[in-house]
Protein backbone atom coordinates (compact mmCIF):
# COMPACT_ATOMS: atom_id res chain seq x y z
CA UNK A 1 0.00 0.00 0.00
CA UNK A 2 1.49 3.30 -0.85
CA UNK A 3 1.60 6.12 1.71
CA UNK A 4 -1.22 8.29 1.97
CA UNK A 5 0.20 11.07 0.14
CA UNK A 6 1.18 11.95 -3.05
CA UNK A 7 4.46 13.84 -4.37
CA UNK A 8 2.32 16.77 -7.07
CA UNK A 9 0.30 17.77 -4.45
CA UNK A 10 3.41 18.28 -2.09
CA UNK A 11 5.38 19.95 -4.87
CA UNK A 12 2.24 21.98 -5.49
CA UNK A 13 2.33 22.50 -2.11
CA UNK A 14 6.39 23.79 -2.04
CA UNK A 15 5.76 25.75 -5.13
CA UNK A 16 2.78 27.86 -3.89
CA UNK A 17 4.94 28.59 -0.68
CA UNK A 18 7.55 29.74 -2.08
CA UNK A 19 5.83 32.12 -4.60
CA UNK A 20 4.55 33.14 -1.46
CA UNK A 21 7.37 33.57 0.74
CA UNK A 22 8.99 35.87 -2.70
CA UNK A 23 5.72 38.12 -3.33
CA UNK A 24 4.31 38.88 0.24
CA UNK A 25 7.26 37.69 2.83
CA UNK A 26 5.42 39.65 5.68
CA UNK A 27 2.17 37.28 5.27
CA UNK A 28 4.63 34.37 4.36
CA UNK A 29 5.89 34.57 7.85
CA UNK A 30 2.60 34.20 9.06
CA UNK A 31 2.36 30.73 7.59
CA UNK A 32 4.68 29.12 10.21
CA UNK A 33 1.48 27.73 12.26
CA UNK A 34 0.54 25.34 9.45
CA UNK A 35 4.06 23.49 10.04
CA UNK A 36 4.23 23.89 13.52
CA UNK A 37 0.29 22.26 14.07
CA UNK A 38 1.41 19.64 11.92
CA UNK A 39 4.25 19.03 13.87
CA UNK A 40 2.70 19.00 17.28
CA UNK A 41 -0.21 16.90 16.42
CA UNK A 42 2.17 14.19 14.95
CA UNK A 43 4.21 14.01 18.23
CA UNK A 44 0.97 14.04 20.39
CA UNK A 45 0.07 10.94 18.64
CA UNK A 46 3.53 9.63 18.22
CA UNK A 47 4.52 9.54 21.20
CA UNK A 48 1.88 6.78 22.68
CA UNK A 49 2.62 4.75 19.59
CA UNK A 50 5.67 4.44 19.84
CA UNK A 51 5.44 3.30 23.47
CA UNK A 52 2.71 0.36 22.14
CA UNK A 53 4.98 -0.86 19.39
CA UNK A 54 7.91 -1.08 22.22
CA UNK A 55 5.74 -2.76 24.94
CA UNK A 56 4.93 -5.11 22.05
CA UNK A 57 8.37 -5.79 20.98
CA UNK A 58 9.72 -6.22 24.60
CA UNK A 59 7.04 -8.49 25.59
CA UNK A 60 8.06 -10.34 22.19
CA UNK A 61 11.33 -10.48 23.29
CA UNK A 62 10.80 -11.42 26.93
CA UNK A 63 8.79 -14.67 25.98
CA UNK A 64 11.03 -15.82 22.70
CA UNK A 65 15.02 -16.64 23.40
CA UNK A 66 15.41 -16.37 19.52
CA UNK A 67 14.31 -12.85 19.59
CA UNK A 68 16.26 -11.74 22.68
CA UNK A 69 19.10 -12.90 20.04
CA UNK A 70 17.54 -10.08 17.58
CA UNK A 71 17.58 -8.11 20.54
CA UNK A 72 21.95 -8.12 21.58
CA UNK A 73 22.27 -8.06 17.86
CA UNK A 74 19.96 -4.83 17.34
CA UNK A 75 21.68 -3.26 19.96
CA UNK A 76 25.57 -4.13 18.94
CA UNK A 77 24.32 -2.98 15.53
CA UNK A 78 22.57 0.55 16.72
CA UNK A 79 26.21 1.17 18.73
CA UNK A 80 28.24 0.65 15.97
CA UNK A 81 25.91 3.00 13.35
CA UNK A 82 26.27 5.75 16.25
CA UNK A 83 29.94 5.40 16.89
CA UNK A 84 30.78 5.57 12.69
CA UNK A 85 28.47 8.32 12.27
CA UNK A 86 29.84 10.64 15.12
CA UNK A 87 33.43 9.52 13.92
CA UNK A 88 32.42 11.18 10.70
CA UNK A 89 30.78 13.69 11.98
CA UNK A 90 33.76 14.75 13.73
CA UNK A 91 36.59 14.13 11.23
CA UNK A 92 34.46 16.25 8.17
CA UNK A 93 34.84 18.95 10.09
CA UNK A 94 38.05 18.73 11.02
CA UNK A 95 39.03 18.18 7.81
CA UNK A 96 36.68 20.51 5.92
CA UNK A 97 37.25 22.83 8.29
CA UNK A 98 33.77 24.99 7.62
CA UNK A 99 33.53 27.10 10.86
CA UNK A 100 37.39 28.92 10.32
CA UNK A 101 37.50 32.64 9.70
CA UNK A 102 33.60 32.88 10.17
CA UNK A 103 32.52 35.79 12.21
CA UNK A 104 30.11 34.68 15.35
CA UNK A 105 28.41 36.93 17.63
CA UNK A 106 28.24 39.77 15.18
CA UNK A 107 26.83 37.45 12.21
CA UNK A 108 23.67 36.34 14.43
CA UNK A 109 21.90 39.76 14.36
CA UNK A 110 22.38 39.70 10.91
CA UNK A 111 20.98 36.08 9.99
CA UNK A 112 17.44 37.17 12.31
CA UNK A 113 16.06 39.36 9.87
CA UNK A 114 12.94 39.09 8.50
CA UNK A 115 9.50 38.90 9.94
CA UNK A 116 8.13 37.94 13.68
CA UNK A 117 6.63 34.56 13.72
CA UNK A 118 3.15 34.65 15.90
CA UNK A 119 1.16 31.59 16.72
CA UNK A 120 -2.89 31.69 16.33
CA UNK A 121 -4.27 31.68 20.05
CA UNK A 122 -5.66 28.31 19.53
CA UNK A 123 -2.56 26.94 19.06
CA UNK A 124 -2.13 27.29 22.87
CA UNK A 125 -4.75 24.57 23.04
CA UNK A 126 -1.86 21.96 21.18
CA UNK A 127 1.37 22.35 23.14
CA UNK A 128 4.23 20.79 21.81
CA UNK A 129 5.49 17.21 23.31
CA UNK A 130 8.92 17.20 25.09
CA UNK A 131 8.94 13.72 26.07
CA UNK A 132 12.97 11.83 25.52
CA UNK A 133 12.75 8.83 23.65
CA UNK A 134 14.37 7.59 26.91
CA UNK A 135 11.98 8.02 29.05
CA UNK A 136 9.69 6.33 26.97
CA UNK A 137 12.29 3.36 26.57
CA UNK A 138 12.01 3.21 30.75
CA UNK A 139 8.50 3.32 30.91
CA UNK A 140 7.47 0.70 28.06
CA UNK A 141 10.56 -2.27 28.27
CA UNK A 142 9.60 -2.96 32.14
CA UNK A 143 5.89 -3.01 30.71
CA UNK A 144 6.36 -5.26 27.90
CA UNK A 145 9.07 -7.34 29.57
CA UNK A 146 6.96 -8.59 32.39
CA UNK A 147 3.85 -9.04 30.16
CA UNK A 148 6.18 -11.45 28.09
CA UNK A 149 7.53 -13.39 31.05
CA UNK A 150 3.95 -13.15 32.99
CA UNK A 151 1.67 -13.51 29.96
CA UNK A 152 -1.34 -14.09 32.06
CA UNK A 153 -1.00 -10.72 32.89
CA UNK A 154 -3.31 -9.17 30.00
CA UNK A 155 -1.97 -6.07 29.20
CA UNK A 156 -1.31 -7.03 25.42
CA UNK A 157 -4.87 -6.34 24.25
CA UNK A 158 -5.48 -3.13 25.02
CA UNK A 159 -2.12 -2.18 23.76
CA UNK A 160 -2.72 -3.96 20.69
CA UNK A 161 -6.07 -1.82 20.23
CA UNK A 162 -4.41 1.29 20.94
CA UNK A 163 -1.62 0.62 18.69
CA UNK A 164 -4.37 -0.36 16.06
CA UNK A 165 -6.13 3.08 16.29
CA UNK A 166 -2.55 5.11 17.05
CA UNK A 167 -1.47 3.93 13.24
CA UNK A 168 -5.02 4.92 11.81
CA UNK A 169 -4.94 8.53 13.26
CA UNK A 170 -1.08 8.64 11.81
CA UNK A 171 -2.40 7.91 8.29
CA UNK A 172 -4.95 10.94 8.87
CA UNK A 173 -2.82 13.06 9.74
CA UNK A 174 -0.43 12.48 6.92
CA UNK A 175 -2.97 13.72 4.80
CA UNK A 176 -2.47 17.11 5.71
CA UNK A 177 1.18 17.12 4.93
CA UNK A 178 0.69 19.43 1.67
CA UNK A 179 -0.45 22.41 3.84
CA UNK A 180 2.05 21.58 6.41
CA UNK A 181 5.16 21.49 3.61
CA UNK A 182 3.29 25.02 2.41
CA UNK A 183 3.11 26.64 5.56
CA UNK A 184 6.84 25.42 6.40
CA UNK A 185 8.24 26.97 2.47
CA UNK A 186 6.39 30.11 2.66
CA UNK A 187 7.54 31.04 6.32
CA UNK A 188 11.20 29.90 5.70
CA UNK A 189 11.45 32.04 2.24
CA UNK A 190 9.26 35.23 3.83
CA UNK A 191 11.51 35.42 7.03
CA UNK A 192 15.00 35.10 5.26
CA UNK A 193 16.30 35.28 1.76
CA UNK A 194 19.66 33.84 -0.06
CA UNK A 195 22.19 36.46 1.20
CA UNK A 196 21.22 36.09 4.69
CA UNK A 197 22.32 32.47 4.95
CA UNK A 198 25.26 33.21 2.67
CA UNK A 199 27.99 32.91 5.78
CA UNK A 200 26.08 29.92 6.58
CA UNK A 201 26.62 28.14 2.73
CA UNK A 202 29.67 26.19 3.53
CA UNK A 203 28.47 24.61 6.84
CA UNK A 204 25.63 23.70 4.79
CA UNK A 205 27.73 22.12 1.55
CA UNK A 206 29.92 20.26 4.17
CA UNK A 207 27.11 18.59 6.12
CA UNK A 208 25.25 17.61 2.89
CA UNK A 209 28.70 16.05 1.45
CA UNK A 210 29.44 14.22 5.06
CA UNK A 211 26.29 12.89 4.83
CA UNK A 212 26.03 11.43 1.52
CA UNK A 213 29.88 10.16 1.95
CA UNK A 214 28.11 8.50 5.40
CA UNK A 215 25.50 6.85 2.71
CA UNK A 216 27.43 5.82 -0.18
CA UNK A 217 30.33 4.17 1.95
CA UNK A 218 29.02 3.08 5.69
CA UNK A 219 25.58 2.14 4.47
CA UNK A 220 26.98 1.09 0.82
CA UNK A 221 29.05 -1.28 2.78
CA UNK A 222 26.63 -2.82 4.93
CA UNK A 223 24.61 -2.90 2.29
CA UNK A 224 26.57 -5.21 0.39
CA UNK A 225 27.60 -7.78 2.92
CA UNK A 226 23.56 -8.75 2.77
CA UNK A 227 23.58 -8.19 -1.05
CA UNK A 228 21.69 -5.51 -1.27
CA UNK A 229 21.31 -2.79 -3.58
CA UNK A 230 21.43 0.61 -1.85
CA UNK A 231 20.32 2.89 -4.86
CA UNK A 232 17.49 0.65 -5.87
CA UNK A 233 16.38 0.87 -1.62
CA UNK A 234 16.66 4.31 -2.11
CA UNK A 235 14.87 5.11 -5.15
CA UNK A 236 12.07 2.23 -3.08
CA UNK A 237 11.78 4.40 -0.62
CA UNK A 238 11.09 7.95 -2.22
CA UNK A 239 7.91 8.25 -1.43
CA UNK A 240 8.57 8.39 2.45
CA UNK A 241 12.12 10.81 1.93
CA UNK A 242 10.26 12.90 -0.04
CA UNK A 243 7.33 13.69 2.81
CA UNK A 244 10.14 13.92 5.63
CA UNK A 245 12.14 16.40 3.75
CA UNK A 246 8.65 18.84 3.35
CA UNK A 247 7.32 17.80 6.93
CA UNK A 248 10.84 18.08 8.64
CA UNK A 249 9.91 14.95 10.57
CA UNK A 250 10.94 11.30 10.59
CA UNK A 251 8.69 10.10 12.43
CA UNK A 252 6.16 11.07 9.40
CA UNK A 253 7.12 7.79 8.19
CA UNK A 254 7.46 5.63 10.65
CA UNK A 255 3.88 4.06 9.36
CA UNK A 256 4.64 4.48 6.04
CA UNK A 257 7.83 2.60 6.54
CA UNK A 258 6.59 -0.38 7.92
CA UNK A 259 4.10 -1.05 5.48
CA UNK A 260 7.26 -0.88 2.78
CA UNK A 261 9.79 -3.45 4.28
CA UNK A 262 6.39 -5.63 4.52
CA UNK A 263 6.85 -5.31 1.13
CA UNK A 264 10.52 -6.12 0.58
CA UNK A 265 10.14 -9.46 2.63
CA UNK A 266 10.63 -8.01 6.31
CA UNK A 267 8.33 -9.55 8.47
CA UNK A 268 6.02 -7.87 10.94
CA UNK A 269 7.03 -9.32 14.13
CA UNK A 270 10.59 -8.50 13.54
CA UNK A 271 9.88 -4.29 11.98
CA UNK A 272 7.60 -3.81 14.86
CA UNK A 273 10.60 -4.50 17.01
CA UNK A 274 13.37 -2.83 15.23
CA UNK A 275 11.53 0.04 14.03
CA UNK A 276 10.94 1.79 17.20
CA UNK A 277 14.16 0.80 18.63
CA UNK A 278 15.54 2.64 15.83
CA UNK A 279 13.91 5.58 16.09
CA UNK A 280 15.05 6.00 19.61
CA UNK A 281 18.98 4.51 19.58
CA UNK A 282 19.87 4.66 15.52
CA UNK A 283 19.84 8.19 14.42
CA UNK A 284 22.87 8.05 12.23
CA UNK A 285 22.16 11.55 10.52
CA UNK A 286 21.19 13.07 13.39
CA UNK A 287 24.51 12.05 15.39
CA UNK A 288 26.58 13.08 11.96
CA UNK A 289 25.40 16.51 12.48
CA UNK A 290 25.72 17.02 16.09
CA UNK A 291 29.25 15.88 15.55
CA UNK A 292 30.26 18.11 12.54
CA UNK A 293 28.42 20.87 14.56
CA UNK A 294 30.27 20.95 17.65
CA UNK A 295 33.31 21.07 15.19
CA UNK A 296 31.78 24.07 13.26
CA UNK A 297 30.94 26.08 16.70
CA UNK A 298 34.26 25.37 18.24
CA UNK A 299 36.05 26.83 15.05
CA UNK A 300 33.64 29.43 14.49
CA UNK A 301 34.36 31.01 18.00
CA UNK A 302 38.17 30.25 17.90
CA UNK A 303 37.87 27.35 19.83
CA UNK A 304 41.34 25.54 19.10
CA UNK A 305 40.17 21.58 18.19
CA UNK A 306 42.63 18.84 18.64
CA UNK A 307 43.01 15.11 19.36
CA UNK A 308 41.40 15.59 22.82
CA UNK A 309 38.60 18.04 22.24
CA UNK A 310 37.32 15.57 19.57
CA UNK A 311 37.47 12.61 21.86
CA UNK A 312 35.37 14.33 24.47
CA UNK A 313 32.69 15.56 21.88
CA UNK A 314 32.48 12.49 20.75
CA UNK A 315 32.12 10.14 24.69
CA UNK A 316 29.56 13.45 25.24
CA UNK A 317 27.85 13.61 21.58
CA UNK A 318 26.91 10.16 21.93
CA UNK A 319 25.57 9.95 25.45
CA UNK A 320 23.64 13.48 24.99
CA UNK A 321 21.94 11.95 21.22
CA UNK A 322 20.36 9.79 22.54
CA UNK A 323 17.75 12.31 23.63
CA UNK A 324 16.96 13.64 19.99
CA UNK A 325 13.55 12.35 18.94
CA UNK A 326 12.66 12.29 14.88
CA UNK A 327 10.55 15.10 15.17
CA UNK A 328 11.89 18.75 13.85
CA UNK A 329 13.65 20.72 15.97
CA UNK A 330 15.29 18.13 18.17
CA UNK A 331 18.47 17.46 16.86
CA UNK A 332 19.15 21.42 17.07
CA UNK A 333 17.90 21.37 20.94
CA UNK A 334 20.38 18.28 21.41
CA UNK A 335 23.20 20.04 20.05
CA UNK A 336 22.41 23.53 21.71
CA UNK A 337 22.37 21.28 24.95
CA UNK A 338 26.13 19.44 23.90
CA UNK A 339 27.33 22.63 23.06
CA UNK A 340 26.89 23.97 26.62
CA UNK A 341 27.93 21.05 28.43
CA UNK A 342 31.30 20.80 26.59
CA UNK A 343 31.56 24.98 26.44
CA UNK A 344 32.84 24.63 22.49
CA UNK A 345 30.80 28.14 22.30
CA UNK A 346 28.90 30.72 23.27
CA UNK A 347 25.23 30.78 23.09
CA UNK A 348 24.57 33.88 20.34
CA UNK A 349 27.25 31.19 18.32
CA UNK A 350 25.29 28.80 18.66
CA UNK A 351 21.97 30.56 17.41
CA UNK A 352 23.70 30.60 14.57
CA UNK A 353 22.48 27.15 13.19
CA UNK A 354 19.04 27.88 14.22
CA UNK A 355 18.53 30.40 11.39
CA UNK A 356 19.27 27.21 9.10
CA UNK A 357 18.06 24.61 11.00
CA UNK A 358 15.19 23.07 8.78
CA UNK A 359 17.35 23.29 5.85
CA UNK A 360 19.18 20.26 7.37
CA UNK A 361 17.08 17.64 5.68
CA UNK A 362 20.27 15.48 5.19
CA UNK A 363 20.40 14.33 8.29
CA UNK A 364 16.50 13.51 8.01
CA UNK A 365 17.04 11.64 4.68
CA UNK A 366 20.40 9.77 6.96
CA UNK A 367 18.40 8.43 9.37
CA UNK A 368 15.17 7.37 7.22
CA UNK A 369 17.60 5.29 5.19
CA UNK A 370 19.49 3.95 8.11
CA UNK A 371 16.16 3.01 9.84
CA UNK A 372 15.38 1.07 6.72
CA UNK A 373 18.82 -0.73 6.20
CA UNK A 374 18.75 -1.36 10.15
CA UNK A 375 15.65 -3.87 9.35
CA UNK A 376 17.11 -5.60 6.31
CA UNK A 377 20.13 -6.53 7.74
CA UNK A 378 18.86 -7.57 10.92
CA UNK A 379 16.11 -9.64 9.41
CA UNK A 380 18.73 -11.24 7.09
CA UNK A 381 21.54 -11.81 10.44
CA UNK A 382 18.16 -13.39 12.03
CA UNK A 383 17.71 -15.72 8.48
CA UNK A 384 14.25 -14.51 7.98
CA UNK A 385 14.44 -11.77 5.21
CA UNK A 386 12.45 -13.11 2.16
CA UNK A 387 14.98 -12.84 -0.47
CA UNK A 388 12.48 -13.09 -3.36
CA UNK A 389 10.10 -10.69 -1.91
CA UNK A 390 13.00 -7.90 -1.07
CA UNK A 391 14.22 -8.93 -5.38
CA UNK A 392 10.60 -8.55 -6.73
CA UNK A 393 9.92 -4.89 -4.22
CA UNK A 394 13.29 -3.17 -5.53
CA UNK A 395 12.26 -3.99 -8.83
CA UNK A 396 9.36 -2.58 -9.13
CA UNK A 397 10.40 0.16 -7.23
Amino acid sequence: MRAPFQILPLALAIGAGLALGLSAPVAAVQMHFLGEAFIRLLGWVMCPLIFCMLVDGAAALGRNRTLGRLGVAMLLYFSAMSVLSMLAGLAAGWVLEPGIGMASAAGGAALAGGGTMVLPAWMDYLPPVHVNNLVVLALALPVGLAAGLWPRVSVLGPIHAARKMLLAAVRMILWLSPAAAFGAMAAAVGRGGLAALLPLLRFVVAINLASVLFILVVFGCVARLVHLSLPRLVVFLRDELVLVTVTGATLAALAPLSDKLARLGCPRRLTDIVLPFSYSLNLAGTYLYIAMALVFLAEASSVQVGWHELAAMLGVGLLSSKSAVGVAGSGFATLAATAALLHVAPADTVALLLAIDRTMKCRLLTNVIGHALACIVLAASDGTLEREALREGLARG
